[in-house]
């Protein structure tokens, strides 16, 4: 009997009713395939570059090649080898970053002072112009750079393709809703100011006086709760917001009505973090997959969103006590043929990919909860789980030359847990390896947990009861 081991992480608030939880595993569907559905292992980390020693606050691809990375109180240039040169010093060595370009200037926000580094002469220095405001973020459109005013709902431009010149008369405010401007984003062609309760869209309309309006009914009842989550994809935009009553919830929309799509256990783990308004979203697009990565603020984990299947699993780090944090990855850019993601520890910058199958040599667990398998609560003898992992996957030395599978089965909804019992998937070219684990014992209900934490691919397509 086939039983059903795809699927995303959802458990709820009681475990009986839910433990679903896919870490560092995310389902991939193929109508086409020996099974329709699968898990692969998440890509792993391999150092790439380093720096500095201050946690990694943002990263940014140019248009023109060059890849940046503020690293602390620094901002770091970094080239196709790794190497970096630092570009620059900012006023502060911890918080959220926001980054745009012009083509000609790049501007650096750190949430209270904005920075322009200019590509021609390598120059880095502090805003100074008296207009500016304490702004609180920052994006470019139309030749425009656009920064918010901390503590109100009022925006402001730069002169046109100049970070550097700004002028006191040159804003407008964002009047639908009383509530505070959080975020200045450029999305889908459209300036969107996103409020702490209401949101709003303006275009561009030309105008000599001040070129920016809001369009006719542009106004979302929903606004923005950490402002570094907005993320623009797949002709839409993507933020973690919160309505009137405080709910919190991700939200896509390409338009002014604005559709939720994390349930209610996804939201859950999002109200349990200790500084919602400090949690970061990046995207990245690995085998036709475009993935969002949520991470920081307290999370207990990093929570991913797959635009493709549209469910959601978990990537975490596991410490050396054996426990899940959140990824080691806060930030990332595509640039140089790679995915380079900033460590949330230190300087460090990882290449992220499919073929590393650890943590820069540190165990990556992979982990699946089934959902509960019961039938009215009758007592059912298991005899034997078949596992469908693609086999023969073994290392020729170290560990992982003979990649083990863990098996845990729970028979009260997930509270407890048995001891663990292992096989092998197969060492290198064992293709024909049947793993399974027999004699499971009967219960009303029952849940399995499988974990890998090898160096090894990891693929399960199905799996099975008799």
């Amino acid at each position: 009997m086939k039983i059903g081991l795809v699927g995303g992480s959802y458990q709820d608030y009681s475990l009986p009713f839910n433990a679903e939880r896919s870490v560092n595993l995310y389902p991939v569907f193929d109508k086409q395939g020996k099974e329709v559905s699968a898990l692969y292992g998440t890509p792993g980390l391999s150092l790439f570059g380093t720096a500095g020693v201050g946690a990694c606050r943002q990263n940014f691809a140019a248009a023109n090649g060059r890849g940046f990375v503020v690293s602390g109180a620094n901002l770091w240039e970094i080239d196709n080898a790794g190497d970096t040169i630092n570009r620059g010093t900012l006023l502060q060595s911890s918080g959220n970053v926001t980054i745009a370009e012009n083509g000609l200037q790049l501007a650096i926000c750190d949430g209270a002072n904005l920075y322009i580094f200019t590509y021609s002469s390598n120059a880095f220095a502090q805003v100074t112009d008296p207009d500016l405001p304490t702004c609180g973020t920052v994006t470019f459109i139309d030749g425009y750079f656009v920064v918010n005013k901390v503590g109100t709902g009022s925006f402001y431009r730069s002169a046109l393709y100049d970070g550097t010149s700004w002028n006191s008369l040159d804003f407008a405010t964002a009047e639908s809703s009383p509530d505070n401007l959080v975020r200045v984003y450029n999305a889908l062609g459209q300036l969107w100011l996103l409020g702490s309760t209401t949101s709003e869209i303006w275009t561009n309309t030309g105008s000599s006086a001040f070129p920016f309006q809001k369009i006719s009914g542009g106004k979302l009842d929903v606004g923005i709760l950490a402002s570094c989550t907005a993320i623009a994809l797949e002709n839409s935009i993507i933020w973690l917001g919160q309505d009137d009553n405080g709910r919190f919830s991700v939200y896509q929309t390409t338009s002014v009505v604005p559709s939720v799509i994390s349930p209610e256990p996804i939201n859950l783990r999002f109200s349990q973090a200790t500084l919602p308004e400090e949690i970061v979203s990046y995207t990245y697009q690995e085998q036709g997959h475009n993935f969002v990565v949520f991470t920081g603020g307290g999370l207990e984990t990093s929570l991913v969103y797959d635009l493709s299947t549209k469910l959601w699993h978990e990537r975490a780090y596991l410490n050396s006590e054996g426990e899940y944090e959140q990824h080691l990855g806060y930030c990332c850019m595509s640039i140089f043929g790679k995915q380079l993601v900033g460590s949330r520890v230190d300087g460090k910058i990882y290449e992220m990919s499919m073929d590393f199958y650890s943590d820069n040599g540190d165990s990556l667990l992979r982990e699946r909860i089934y959902t509960h398998l019961v039938d009215e609560f009758k007592r059912i003898r298991y005899n034997k789980l078949n596992l469908g992992f693609e086999t023969g996957v073994g290392l020729q030395s170290g560990q992982g030359q003979n990649p083990l599978v863990t098996l845990q089965l729970s028979k009260d909804g997930a509270r407890t847990w048995s001891t663990s019992y292992t096989t092998s998937i197969g060492r290198v070219g064992a293709y024909t390896t049947n793993v399974n684990f027999r004699r499971l014992g009967i219960a009303q209900q029952m849940t399995f947990r499988i974990k890998i934490s090898d160096p090894v691919k990891v693929a399960i397509c199905g799996s099975y009861l008799s």
